[in-house]
């Protein structure tokens, strides 16, 4: 039986466990829309790990509640949530983005408190409201759609940009990025899950790498995790000359500090193009053909270039990579982000 209908209020806790970077950075909007709506309303964070650094420093949240992920350890997370006096025993509203819709992530919700719960869900009838996953829709557009039911000052929003605050990043971007102030200083993120079959060739990274140099004298810094350092390091290797990577050593606030601090990216569709996206940074996508540009990427913004020149339903081919993208083309989009010849 679905729960009875709790009323409106100006308390709201959102529960961000999502273990994909581009999901939780996909619902940061829904917070800012949430404060633009309600200036006076109260938002809660309830996280850890990952999803905990991306909040980290953002003005519109009152506070994080750091708990054990529910998904590892269900009693921790809901006896962390039921001793952090949440809202002082007011009653709240608890909104559940896309990528939380799992079960124990819901159970979390529905034991912490008596909150009128929001959202996306496996099992919709222990929400008082469930969303339904559009595929016609964004990411974030898909969470917004939780604003209007959540809010009663309200309304369905215009699409927002996603927004990362690297408040405790400056000082190592900083120390990075000063010594290679000369030039653009260009990020390229070359590496995604080997499941993604995202990838676009090496030696296209290194013909890429050296147009880069010629043309503009580019400083190039490679971003990634700490499993993709040393196929990014044998990158190195073959472009020849000097570059900096700092793939696996830095945490998201470092790396969006880092990503603030340079002129461009170069990205495949992958974790670093959602946080260059979150600081502003304008970015040539170089994206694949089987997954949709609209659920991921930022079509229509003109400081960005998407390179898709396939399109064809998911699954891929195994054997698939991104060849349909040439370095001609990723030059040329350079180009026009620089604004220069």
């Amino acid at each position: 039986m679905r729960p009875g209908a709790l009323r409106r209020n100006d308390n709201y806790l959102l529960l961000q466990y999502q273990s994909a970077l581009g999901t939780v950075v996909h619902a940061t909007p829904l917070v800012e829309a949430l404060k633009a709506a309600e200036p006076d309303a109260r938002i809660i964070m309830a996280s850890g790990g990952m999803a905990a650094q991306v909040w980290e420093g953002n003005p519109h949240i009152e506070r994080t509640v750091l708990t054990p992920n529910p998904l590892k350890d269900l009693t921790g997370a809901v006896r962390a949530l039921r001793g952090a006096s949440l809202f002082d025993g007011q009653p709240w509203t608890t909104l559940l983005s896309t990528g939380n819709e799992r079960t124990k992530i819901t159970l979390a919700a529905l034991l912490a408190g008596p909150s009128r719960r929001i959202g996306f869900a496996v099992h919709g009838n222990l929400l008082h409201e469930h969303v339904h996953w559009n595929p016609a829709l964004s990411q974030i557009e898909n969470n917004l759609r939780l604003l209007p039911i959540a809010s009663s000052t309200a309304a369905l929003p215009a699409s927002r940009e996603p927004r990362i605050y690297p408040v405790r990043g400056v000082d190592f971007a900083e120390s990075l990025l000063l010594p290679l102030c000369d030039s653009p200083r260009i990020a390229l993120a070359t590496q995604t899950s080997v499941t993604q079959f995202k990838k676009w060739r090496p030696e296209r990274w290194v013909e890429l790498a050296h147009g880069l140099r010629e043309q503009y004298g580019a400083q190039l810094i490679f971003v990634g995790t700490a499993e993709e350092a040393k196929a990014i390091d044998d990158l190195r290797t073959q472009i020849g000359f000097s570059t900096t990577s700092i793939a696996g050593r830095t945490t998201i606030q470092e790396l969006a500090a880092v990503l603030a601090g340079c002129d461009l990216g170069v990205v495949l569709d992958t974790g670093p193009l959602h946080v260059a996206r979150a600081v502003g940074l304008p970015a040539v996508v170089i994206a694949p053909a089987w997954s949709p540009a609209h659920e991921w990427l930022p079509v229509g913004n003109p400081r960005y270039r998407i390179l898709k020149n396939r399109d064809f339903l998911p699954p891929a081919p195994e054997d698939y990579v991104i060849d349909e993208v040439s370095v001609a083309e990723v030059l040329h989009a350079v180009a026009e982000l620089l604004g220069r010849p």
